[in-house]
């Protein structure tokens, strides 16, 4: 009986130390890295507030951390991707190559985390929640306000943040994820972006009342040659547009003052320092100036909702998006009317007067959804 308790006792410690041998070897083994870095939020978060600051100290203020504790989090995110994302010096601290990679990425997956978390919250809060959306600074100082307005009505908790620029930083801010969508007028393709049409622009010269161009019912776009022209930097929509077609045309728009907001332009124009360039969906109220169109049929685009391919939409989001495409489809409803009616305008954009009649009548009397 004593051998026996001894046999099984002495089993017992073989399989221990095999265990154990199997253990070391296992733990020890190389093993093919995995092709997605373990990185936790909190790491997102250092990578992120230390490439905002340039500062170990104020990133470290911001998140509550130590400093010592925020620089072993920053290298063991360093070890985990297997390169270094920062350059420390005494003084400075900057990104390397590959931390200009790889933050923007960081940002888009706490950005998509904290949209996804708010989505799972809103299911409980419906008429709570945060929109972001970007768009050219024209439809925001002129159309912009009538769409919130109405939206507003049936959510009033929702927070919304614009962002207004030139088409090229509205497209930008979609495709970085810093924004749910966009509105603006893609002219070209963009394989990473859902575009939604809303309906069809035109351009309009814009000019004081006591213009010459205010005898005439339309123009051309070389009437605007030697013309002293107020416009947005050289980089927006407009300029890329016009610019191109005059060249082609054989002559250069005299650009006498350029600014950079579409506030300015009419402020320049309403002293009559000169003519700009607007789409109809951008054309401000005021009855000191007036607008014709250049050629419609050669200069058309278009205004559309962009967003991001798989991006999630919260319910904010969405709600503003009915809104808009309810709005411009009353809008090209009209317009199709009066066309229809004997106007000559099927398949026109729609006008300026009938833009800005839908959007005050939707702001001031619109039934809640």
């Amino acid at each position: 009986m004593g051998l026996s308790l001894i046999n099984q006792l002495l089993i017992r410690a073989i399989d221990a130390i095999f265990a154990y041998i199997f253990y070391k070897f296992v733990k020890h083994m190389k093993r093919p890295p995995s092709p997605i870095p373990n990185l936790s939020v909190r790491q997102l978060r250092a990578v992120a507030a230390v490439a905002r600051y340039s500062s170990f100290i104020a990133a470290a203020a911001e998140l509550e951390l130590s400093q010592p504790g925020l620089s072993r989090m920053i290298r063991s995110a360093e070890e985990e991707l297997g390169t270094p994302l920062f350059e420390r010096t005494t003084r400075h601290v900057t990104l390397t190559s590959a931390g200009v990679e790889f933050v923007p990425l960081a940002e888009r997956i706490l950005h998509d985390l904290e949209l996804s978390s708010g989505v799972l919250r809103e299911l409980k809060q419906q008429s709570r929640g945060h929109l972001s959306i970007s768009c050219p600074m024209a439809f925001a100082t002129n159309m912009l306000a009538a769409l919130i307005i109405n939206y507003k009505r049936s959510r009033p908790n929702v927070v919304v943040n614009v962002h207004e620029g030139i088409q090229s930083s509205s497209i930008g801010l979609v495709r970085s994820g810093h924004v749910d969508f966009g509105i603006g007028a893609p002219t070209e393709p963009h394989d990473d972006l859902v575009i939604e049409e809303l309906c069809k622009t035109t351009y309009h010269a814009v000019f004081h009342k006591d213009h010459r161009f205010a005898a005439r019912d339309r123009l051309h776009l070389s009437d605007l040659r030697g013309e002293p022209l107020v416009s947005m930097p050289p980089a927006s929509n407009m300029r890329r547009i016009m610019d191109g077609a005059a060249a082609k045309a054989g002559f250069r728009l005299d650009y006498t003052i350029t600014l950079n907001t579409y506030s300015a332009l009419a402020q320049f124009v309403r002293r009559k320092m000169g003519v700009t360039i607007l789409v109809n969906t951008s054309l401000p109220n005021d009855p000191l100036l007036r607008s014709l169109p250049i050629d419609p049929r050669q200069f058309s685009g278009t205004l559309a909702l962009m967003r991001l391919k798989g991006r999630p939409m919260s319910e904010a989001a969405l709600g503003f998006q009915e809104v808009i495409r309810a709005h411009f489809a009353q809008i090209v409803a009209a317009d199709k009317k009066r066309g229809r009616a004997g106007a000559g305008t099927s398949g026109r954009a729609p006008s300026a007067p009938a833009v800005r009649a839908a959007a005050s009548a939707r702001a001031a009397g619109s039934p809640r959804r």
